[in-house]
């Protein structure tokens, strides 16, 4: 896996590779050609990013994001020409107002698409997101799944926007969005084994995370590193 530090605003392009991604920048675009994976995992105090990510034809990409933050403004856009495959799974913890837009969208046929967003609300934290799905006009066979879910561990506001904006007939978009507490019964059953209220949080926080992100086992380590250092 090569590892990536990006300190100055620029475009990089990403071509049949493994790629470890540290994003000191506000703005960033990447193109990515032929198989990519991208992992990024980090804990940041601030972030406002404006990340652009093109997806060329005949091209497929899994990107996996963690990310402890305090705040931070997201500005997503996913660009997907034509026979492609594209995974994005986001899974955060918000210790402060944290907002991402997210916007996907679909100019040729053929093409598969993900976006996962999963994210836990600690402290004073937010979660806000506006996930856009756009789909143009005279283009087919493309399939869209948007799931966003939160985990609320406090009683501040959190806000799902789903937007589907499709101009074509001839593609399947979908959207689920859910905000919810902590599974009471599983809390109950973690008790009843003799785990402790906070560690019984931990363990279901963790596996919550961990389980909207496709991480080897090193990489799966080191997320639950960092969850251990909160």
């Amino acid at each position: 896996m090569n590892k990536l530090i990006i300190d100055k605003e620029n475009v990089i392009d990403i071509t049949d590779n493994i790629v470890e991604l540290e994003i000191k920048v506000n703005k960033l675009e990447i193109n990515v050609k032929g198989r990519v994976l991208i992992n990024e995992i980090t804990k940041k105090d601030n972030e406002d990013l404006d990340l652009t990510i093109n997806v060329l034809p005949n091209s497929s990409l899994l990107y996996n994001r963690f990310i402890i933050e305090n705040k931070m403004n997201n500005n997503i856009t996913i660009n997907q020409l034509e026979n492609s495959t594209m995974i994005f799974s986001y899974s955060l913890i918000a210790n402060d107002t944290c907002k991402i837009n997210i916007n996907s969208i679909l100019k040729g046929d053929n093409n598969n698409t993900e976006i996962n967003i999963k994210g836990v609300t600690e402290n004073k934290g937010s979660i806000y997101v506006n996930g856009t799905a756009d789909v143009l006009e005279k283009i087919k066979n493309n399939n869209l799944l948007e799931s966003i879910k939160i985990l609320m561990l406090n009683n501040e506001q959190s806000t799902i926007i789903p937007n589907l904006l499709v101009a074509s007939n001839e593609v399947e978009v979908n959207h689920a969005a859910t905000i919810s507490s902590i599974d009471k019964d599983e809390l109950f059953y973690l008790n009843s084994k003799g785990i402790s209220n906070n560690k019984a949080i931990k363990i279901l926080k963790e596996g919550y995370l961990l389980s909207n992100l496709d991480l080897n086992d090193t990489l799966k380590e080191r997320v639950k590193e960092i969850l251990g250092g909160e």
